[in-house]
């Protein structure tokens, strides 16, 4: 399994009003993506509504440890989030 975990790069968040933004992808899918936004989106049922697949995230991950999958993590920064 590899895992992808990008940043928004310090470079571009001013361009982005110091929103910043964190996505996950998973053997090339994305499967997480948060921002911020404004205040009034800034919750659960909105920009932060990623934030329920983590059981799940976390469960794949285990199934692919307990399958005796290569466990890879690679973390970067983009200015295109």
């Amino acid at each position: 399994m590899k895992v992808e975990v990008i940043y928004r790069s310090a470079d571009k968040i001013e361009d982005y009003d110091y929103h910043d933004a964190f996505i996950i992808i998973i053997d090339g899918k994305e499967v997480f993506s948060v921002s911020d936004g404004e205040p009034e989106d800034s919750n659960l049922s909105r920009d932060f509504s990623d934030c329920y697949n983590i059981p799940g995230l976390i469960e794949r991950a285990y199934k692919a440890g307990e399958a005796g999958e290569d466990f890879e993590i690679v973390e970067s920064d983009s200015d295109d989030i």
